[in-house]
């Protein structure tokens, strides 16, 4: 049986200007997706707090100008993501503790902002980078190696280079033997091969296979630092060419 909505206080309320009058749907043809990224986003900025109780159905979709199955569809992601109750009496904003959870990280993986995943790369990995490096053994670098070698034969063939490419970061990931870690790193995968994907269709093959080689040589000398500093300019390569596909607000995490 579902709680009822819990109540929300006067303080908490949004009394001067409604969080709708500021969702502007720019993209006509991707309607749901957009409300449903703009509305992800405030819940978790905390501008639509837990308790927050929507407006009606019908109402908001005469303001926002959109049917009630683009609202619904906008929904669905939302209450997948435990961020959102539909109940008979009205749509309700969860409470933090069932909305920032653990088993919800990797759904929440697949519908973040790109500039988020780039700034999770570039912290996370940089730190297993030099973990790997202090552990790496002999059958370590062999597997690397033959991962590069796999993706020199490619070419061009960006789903299989991605592939390939995950498999790589993962191997480093892995090598720390670290199981949070690991656990993390997978659960990502999805927005991680999608976002990848996009940079080996702008030929960021022969850059990788640079980066990745000089990576494996900071794990033959055993050296974290000079590993962690490949490992930083490795991917702020991909971060340079992501960025120039992402619009302003976007690339820069507005």
């Amino acid at each position: 049986m579902l709680d009822p909505a819990p109540h929300l206080s006067t303080d908490d309320a949004i009394s001067d200007v409604d969080i709708f009058d500021h969702i502007g749907i720019n993209n006509r043809k991707r309607i749901a997706e957009e409300l449903c990224n703009k509305l992800r986003k405030a819940i978790i900025s905390g501008k639509l707090p837990e308790g927050y109780i929507f407006p009606n159905e019908n109402d908001l979709c005469k303001k926002l100008e959109i049917g009630r199955s683009t609202l619904r569809e906008a929904y669905a992601p939302l209450e997948t993501l435990h961020l959102i109750t539909r109940t008979k009496s009205g749509t309700y904003v969860n409470k933090k503790a069932d909305t920032n959870n653990s088993m919800n990280f990797d759904l929440i993986a697949q519908y973040t902002n790109p500039i988020n995943m780039i700034e999770y790369r570039q912290i996370f990995e940089v730190g297993a980078a030099r973990l790997a490096a202090q552990k790496a053994k002999r059958k370590h670098i062999t597997e690397l190696r033959t991962i590069v070698e796999a993706m020199e034969r490619c070419g061009d063939a960006p789903e299989q280079l991605t592939e390939l490419d995950f498999d790589f970061h993962f191997k480093l990931v892995a090598i720390s033997a670290n199981e949070l870690l690991i656990i993390s790193f997978n659960s990502i995968r999805l927005l991680y091969e999608k976002f990848v994907k996009q940079q080996f269709e702008k030929h960021m093959l022969p850059q990788s296979l640079v980066d990745h080689r000089a990576l494996i040589e900071a794990l033959v000398a055993g050296d974290p630092d000079q590993a962690g500093r490949l490992m930083t300019e490795h991917l702020e390569h991909i971060a340079k060419v992501a960025r120039t596909s992402l619009p302003r607000s976007r690339a820069t995490g507005d």
